[in-house]
């Protein structure tokens, strides 16, 4: 994939995903159309819901995962891994695609909870944290977590989506300076990209890692042939300037996408500010090998200082500094 994706001679677009209003189907229509005023190139298909609840949800309506309290499921390990995992397409997905000729959306992101996040809400063993969910569960993350999201993937080709996104924000956590938690590989990282990512081949895709990363986890990410996009987080988490970018994405033919937009604070940026976190990103990525911009994460958290439509329109305005950068020249 070229440095400057869909051959676009500007910057691009994109939002990762979440928006602080009420879950409702008339919602999710509702985003898609502002975010077609706003113009935003990569639109994703809107989430209200936890982008982790709505890829587990299915697999307690499948019976293969039992609900415990607000934010717990439990599952017994041996039902997962004798079982074939279920065939998901959100719903949001299907709606945002529906409406996609009729807003005029050239292109859409089809963002996907990957297996080590989806995982790690998972509990398979008693006691609690990270070792009694089904992370800590090689097997269960590579084979039947990892196969379920493949599943997902290929449903959002085949819904048209153009530029496939892994969420993987676990995997910040599992990465350390010299290893990685649970017995994982760095190869079982780049491998479970290539499964879950193969049904889009030929598509644009990507990963996108929210929060302060580990300066190992890039180069990770790096190596894996099938991940062409690396999304991360600059506005909350400015010590990711620290890390080697120019190196391994020069290295790798990566592009990175930077989110330099908060996603967490309340206050609408202006194009001047964007702009001087973008050039602080590009002195050390280098402008070739930058193409997408986006807010940090989704806007889910603004609701902590805000209510939902005062939210809603801080993080759609938040869009439109986006936009007005997008049209500057740059470089």
């Amino acid at each position: 994939m070229p440095a400057h994706v869909f051959c676009s001679n500007r910057l691009l677009t994109s939002h990762v995903g979440s928006f602080p209003l009420p879950h409702s189907w008339e919602n999710v229509e509702r985003i898609a159309r502002d975010m077609a005023g706003v113009s935003i190139d990569l639109p994703p298909y809107p989430q209200m819901r936890s982008f982790i609840d709505m890829y587990l949800e299915p697999l307690v309506e499948a019976g293969l995962v039992e609900r415990q309290g607000a934010l717990t499921y439990r599952a017994d390990p041996k039902v997962l891994l004798d079982s074939q995992p279920p065939r998901v397409v959100a719903r949001e997905a299907e709606i945002a695609a529906r409406l996609r000729q009729d807003l005029g959306f050239k292109r859409m992101r089809g963002p996907v909870t990957g297996p080590f996040t989806l995982s790690s809400r998972v509990y398979v063993a008693e006691g609690q944290g990270l070792s009694a969910t089904a992370l800590a569960n090689r097997e269960l993350v590579l084979g039947f977590f990892t196969m379920y999201v493949r599943g997902v993937v290929e449903g959002l080709v085949s819904l048209g989506y153009d530029f496939i996104v892994v969420d993987e924000p676990m995997l910040a956590n599992i990465v350390g300076r010299r290893v990685l938690l649970y017995g994982y590989k760095p190869e079982d990282v780049v491998e479970m990209y290539h499964r879950v990512l193969g049904p889009a081949k030929g598509r644009l895709r990507g990963t996108h890692v929210c929060g302060r990363l580990p300066h190992r986890l890039p180069e990770i990410l790096a190596e894996s042939p099938d991940v062409e996009v690396l999304n991360h987080e600059f506005a909350d988490s400015r010590a990711n300037l620290d890390i080697g970018w120019k190196r391994i994405l020069e290295g790798s033919g990566k592009i990175l996408s930077p989110g330099i937009l908060s996603s967490k604070k309340p206050v609408v940026e202006t194009v001047e500010q964007a702009e001087r976190l973008l050039e602080a990103v590009a002195e050390r990525a280098g402008w070739e090998n930058i193409n997408i911009v986006s807010a940090d994460c989704g806007f889910a958290a603004l609701t902590s200082s805000a209510g939902p439509e005062e939210a809603y329109s801080i993080g759609i305005r938040k869009l439109q500094t986006l936009v007005k950068l997008s049209r500057k020249p740059v470089g």
